[in-house]
Order: C-alpha cells, then sequence, then structure tokens
C-alpha cells in the first residue's frame, strides 16, 4: 500500500477564493492504480465538500467506516488542526470538490445559517458536522469541474468560478430553508429520494432514508405519501423497476441487473417483475429486440 498527502495526489488542485488570504477551492478527481492510504490535514475553518464518487473508506477514529459518502455533501466546523485518513483500493474513484472558509475569532461565519449537526461522530477538533445529498444542480457544477480540459490560467478562472457558483447555490438554498421548514423537509427529501434512485444497489430501510433526510422515521413516512403519492416500499418498488427497464435494453445479464437495481435474487426480480409487468424480464427483452430490428 502507498501513502501519500492529498496534496501528493496527482490530480489535487488548489486555489484561492480571494475571500481573504486564506479561503480556498479543492478539488481531486482521481483514479488509484493501487492501494493508497491518503491523509489530509484540516486546518481550523468552516469547510464546505461536495463528493461525486467516493469509493473509499474513512479510517478515522470515531467516524462510521463503512458509510458511503458517494454524491453526499459534508460540512464542518474544525476549531483545532486535526488530520484525517482514507483508504482507496486499486482501481477506485476520488471526486471531491472543497471549499474552506476561515473562522475569524469567534465568528463562525454567518454565511452559512443553522447548522445541522445531523453526522453522528467522536471528533474532539470537529464542534459540528453536517451530511446530506449533493442537491443536482451543485453536483452539475462539480461535475463540470471535474471533466473540465482548460489548461493553464483559464482552468483557474473555470475551477475559481464554478467554486462560487457552488457556494452561492449551498447559501442560497439554506436561506430559502430557513424561512420555510416543511419546504426544508420537502426539498432534502426530494434530494434524498434522487440520491437513491442512483445507488438502488443499496439496501433501504425508512431509518436510513430518515438519517440522510436529517428528519425522523414519522416525519419521513408521510412526507413521502404527500410527495410522490405512494408510501416509501410501493415508491422504492417502482423507482427499481424503471431501472429495470432501462438496463433491460442493454446487454448486461438478468442476475446482474437483478442485482444493481436492489434485489438479492434473480428469483425475487423476476416474480415481483412479472407481477407487475405481466411478463418476465427475459420476455419484455424479447419484446425490445423485436420491437427494435421491426
Amino acid at each position: 500500500m502507498s501513502y501519500h498527502s492529498v496534496e501528493d495526489i496527482a490530480t489535487f488542485e488548489h486555489f484561492n477564493l480571494g475571500f481573504d488570504a486564506r479561503s480556498w477551492v479543492r478539488s481531486v478527481n482521481h483514479r488509484f492504480i493501487e492501494d493508497t492510504l491518503v491523509e489530509n490535514i484540516s486546518e481550523p475553518g468552516l469547510y464546505i465538500s461536495m463528493f461525486g464518487k467516493c469509493q473509499g473508506q474513512t479510517l478515522n477514529d470515531g467516524m462510521d467506516r463503512q458509510r458511503d459518502y458517494s454524491h453526499q455533501y459534508m460540512v464542518t466546523l474544525v476549531d483545532q488542526p486535526c488530520s484525517g485518513h482514507m483508504h482507496f483500493p486499486n482501481n477506485s474513484i476520488w471526486q471531491t470538490l472543497s471549499i474552506m472558509l476561515p473562522l475569524h475569532g469567534r465568528d463562525e461565519q454567518p454565511l452559512v445559517p443553522e447548522l445541522r449537526a445531523n453526522f453522528p461522530h467522536a471528533v474532539p477538533q470537529i464542534r459540528l458536522a453536517e451530511l446530506g445529498p449533493v442537491p443536482r444542480d451543485i453536483l452539475r457544477c462539480c461535475e463540470a469541474v471535474w471533466e473540465c480540459t482548460f489548461k493553464g490560467f483559464e482552468r483557474e478562472l473555470f475551477i475559481k468560478a464554478k467554486a462560487q457558483e457552488v457556494l452561492a447555490l449551498f447559501l442560497h438554498k439554506r436561506r430559502q430553508q430557513r424561512q420555510a421548514p416543511e419546504t426544508l423537509r420537502m426539498t432534502q427529501l426530494g434530494n434524498v429520494l434522487n440520491h437513491i434512485k442512483t445507488h438502488l444497489a443499496q439496501d433501504w430501510p425508512l431509518s436510513a432514508v430518515a438519517s440522510l433526510a436529517g428528519s425522523n422515521r414519522t416525519y419521513v413516512k408521510q412526507d413521502i405519501k404527500d410527495l410522490k403519492g405512494v408510501s416509501f416500499r410501493e415508491w422504492l418498488k417502482q423507482a427499481r423497476l424503471e431501472a429495470a427497464y432501462e438496463q433491460l435494453a442493454g446487454g448486461e445479464s438478468i442476475t446482474q441487473i437483478a442485482h444493481n437495481v436492489g434485489f438479492r435474487s434473480q428469483a425475487h426480480f423476476a416474480t415481483l417483475f412479472k407481477s407487475e409487468v405481466g411478463v418476465t424480464p427475459s420476455e419484455y427483452r424479447q419484446s425490445l429486440l423485436i420491437k427494435h430490428s421491426a
């Protein structure tokens, strides 16, 4: 296993944001070619981090080592310098865009209203941590950075502009949410449901949905029914079937598709599919082939 500081990663980039001498944006879009341990040292400040693919595992004491940070945002208030470590297996991908705003004395950056400590941890240097799904418009800004092919000064301008756009969108959403608590819940829940649709292979108990939404099971259960008109279980079933329809048009095996959309066995997938659609997955795929060849 190799060992690197985050600054040593080949795709690491760091630019001053210009708010003051210490504010910055950092970007990483990297595929690891060997098992790698990455160290990241954080100075005191307010950190707003957006993750795309994050196929690593945190090794920090007091944090959940099994948590998947892909397509999540994290906001942390760091009071004292601290270091963190993540392990990335060979061929894993790490995409992150992080913004740091320094703390000024005891002023905790009033730019970010009402942070919610919804991410349990036991790291003494971190006073507060908040975690949630990255909204789609913010994720698109981050993806533009990770996919950018500009070089030199043009690249620096582009990344700094996108970082400021990410920050503006993030702050705007939070101010809107502050004004309407029920709208906040629904907006956050909508982001969570979008996140689930891109991670259907995982198990999704209602308790996990409530945790991601920063809410509780009772609110989430009713809010999903209000938002979608059906229970969470019914919504999840339909989301999995819709994903299966799309994937059956491709070349993956039905067993793999069943796994991709969250079924533990092909038999269970086939039974449910036929009960809902009227034909088996194989028959549905065959009908698509006939339709496309006509």
